[in-house]
C-alpha cells in the first residue's frame, strides 16, 4: 500500500498505546524514527500527557531545511529505478558507509542484513513510498509545537553526522524545553550501531538522573 507517512506511522503507534493503556513512556527515535517519535510525542502532550515520561533523540530528522542529497535524489523521478534496478548488497554498502564515520566498523553481517531488507519487491516498495513521504505537508506547523514538548529530553548526536548535521541537533535542543544535548565524537549518524557501548552509558545516565513518572 502506500501508508508510509510519518503520520500514519504516528497513528499505528499511538493506536497501540491506547489499545495497551500504556503509561509512563519512554519514546526513543533515530533518525527518521526520531521524526516519528517527536511527533508521538507532540501528539500525546495534546490528548494524553500523563502517558509520556521521556523522550529521546538520536541523530533525529527535525528541521525541513536540512535534508540529504541521497533523499534528495530517491524522492525525485530517479528515485523509483534507482531503487528498484541497484543491486541490494551495494546500496547496503553505500548506505552504511554514509552513516558511519569509521568505515572499518563496517561488517559483511551488517551490509547482509542491511542488503536483506532492500532486497525484496516489497522492501525497495517500502523504501521508496518512505523517502517520498517522510516530509509532511505540514510539517513546518507541526515542527513549531515541538516546543510543547516539556517531559525531560535526551538529545544525543554523532559528532560526524551527514545525513542529519550536528546543526538540526542544536535546533531541537533550542526548540524543546527542558532538553540535554551531548555529541558522541567520532561518530556518524547512528551512534547506536557504531558506538553502542557509549550510547548505552550516556542513554542509562540520562535515565538516572531523569525520574519516570
Amino acid at each position: 500500500d502506500t501508508q508510509y507517512s510519518l503520520e500514519e506511522k504516528t497513528d499505528e503507534i499511538y493506536n497501540l498505546i491506547i489499545e495497551e493503556n500504556l503509561t509512563n513512556l519512554t519514546l526513543v527515535g533515530n533518525s527518521l524514527g526520531g521524526g516519528v517519535a517527536l511527533l508521538l510525542a507532540i501528539r500525546l502532550r495534546e490528548e494524553k500527557p500523563a502517558r509520556l515520561s521521556r523522550l529521546v533523540l538520536i541523530d533525529s530528522v527535525g528541521d525541513t531545511s536540512y535534508m540529504p542529497a541521497h533523499l534528495k535524489l530517491v524522492r525525485s523521478t530517479l528515485g523509483a529505478p534507482m531503487i528498484y534496478l541497484s543491486p541490494s548488497k551495494l546500496a547496503a554498502k553505500m548506505v552504511l558507509r554514509m552513516c558511519y564515520f569509521d568505515k572499518k566498523k563496517i561488517t559483511s553481517e551488517q551490509v547482509e542484513v542491511y542488503a536483506s531488507s532492500m532486497a525484496s519487491l516489497g522492501g525497495r516498495h517500502a523504501l521508496l513510498q518512505s523517502a517520498r513521504q517522510c516530509i509532511p505537508p505540514n510539517a513546518d506547523e507541526l515542527l513549531a509545537k515541538v516546543k510543547t514538548i516539556t517531559v525531560p529530553t535526551f538529545i544525543l548526536w554523532g559528532r560526524h553526522d551527514i545525513i542529519t548535521p550536528l546543526k538540526v541537533g542544536e535546533l531541537l535542543h533550542q526548540a524543546i524545553p527542558n532538553s540535554t544535548f551531548e555529541i558522541i565524537e567520532e561518530c556518524g549518524h547512528i551512534p547506536q550501531e557504531e558506538k553502542p557501548d557509549e550510547t548505552i552509558a550516556r542513554i542509562s545516565k540520562f535515565f538516572e538522573t531523569t525520574a519516570a513518572g
